[in-house]
């Protein structure tokens, strides 16, 4: 007899999974598919039998799918399932970085998952402000939560979307406090957390692997491995965090101007007036290149 159970933790020969409130141990049964893209994920709903074997996985509402870190030759990692929101979490400090928060977004927007930003470790910066005016043009003014350990501010904003039977993934480099956020919400120590380091301004964890914790609310979260690079990898949906280029785009001469040497563009003219920044429409240019590889490899598969 099959029983359905939700994976939440994936080691090297086993999975653990979240059945009838409980978590169990279970493997792969032999005959099951067992090539990398097949495997359960964290956040799989999943058929057992009687003795804890997976038998095959239910089909999955979405996935967060990147190209696997450090491989020469093309692949993909699946770092979590059945996903409601996302969380990219970056810390107030010198990890804080324009670039890379613009690629988790676009990384999010092409697979059509909600996303907020964390702006993390608020207790520990002097000037808030000088941050959140740096985040202006991102497109995401409305999704940003600054949040403090020491005081709990921004938790009841993280807390309100997650709600009975939704699941949330938090993403973000190592060390920016996506551990010590989950610690707190779960009310424990999900994650070992070390101290901040003096030298550097960066706390360190533990976390080595994906891992779901279940709220006592019914509310699921997904923690992953800090990431030093996220390559896009697969998906369908549109690049919407660069309104500000799209918005100046209308105004340019040409309708299909690429911002480079055309007369009267409006683009150019920004970055000439000091209203947009060259970065932004440099990283614009690479993510567009990215996001259409993204989408003709998923098509082709």
């Amino acid at each position: 007899m099959k029983k359905i159970a939700r994976i939440s933790g994936i080691y090297k020969s086993s999975f653990k999974a979240i059945m009838d409130g409980r978590e169990i141990n279970c493997k792969l049964a032999g005959y099951v598919n067992s090539a990398k893209e097949e495997l359960p994920a964290v956040g799989d709903y999943v058929n057992l039998d009687d003795n804890g074997y997976i038998m095959d996985i239910l089909p999955r509402k979405n996935q967060i799918v990147r190209k696997a870190a450090g491989k020469i030759i093309s692949e993909e990692q699946v770092l979590a399932v059945n996903v409601d929101h996302a969380f990219v979490v970056t810390s107030l400090n010198n990890e804080f970085n324009l670039q890379r928060i613009e690629r988790y977004i676009t990384f999010l927007e092409i697979q059509n998952i909600d996303c907020r930003l964390v702006f993390a470790k608020a207790d520990l910066c002097d000037d808030i402000d000088f941050y959140l005016e740096q985040a202006q043009n991102l497109g995401q003014s409305s999704s940003i939560i600054v949040t403090s350990i020491a005081d709990g501010k921004g938790f009841d904003e993280i807390a309100a979307l997650l709600s009975p039977g939704k699941t949330a993934v938090f993403l973000g480099s190592s060390g920016v406090g996506k551990s010590s956020i989950i610690n707190y919400l779960v009310g424990g120590n999900a994650q070992k957390v070390k101290e901040i380091s003096a030298h550097g301004d960066k706390g360190r964890h533990t976390t080595t692997h994906r891992e779901m914790f279940v709220l006592e609310n019914g509310a699921c979260i997904i923690d992953t491995p800090g990431m030093r690079e996220i390559q896009l990898w697969g998906g369908e949906g549109d690049i919407t965090s660069f309104a500000d280029i799209d918005d100046l785009s209308a105004n340019c001469k040409f309708r299909n101007c690429k911002h480079d040497t055309e007369p009267d563009c409006a683009v150019k003219g920004a970055i000439n007036g000091g209203t947009l920044s060259p970065r932004r429409l440099a990283n614009y240019r690479k993510l567009e290149r990215e996001v259409r590889a993204a989408k003709l490899r998923n098509r082709v598969k």
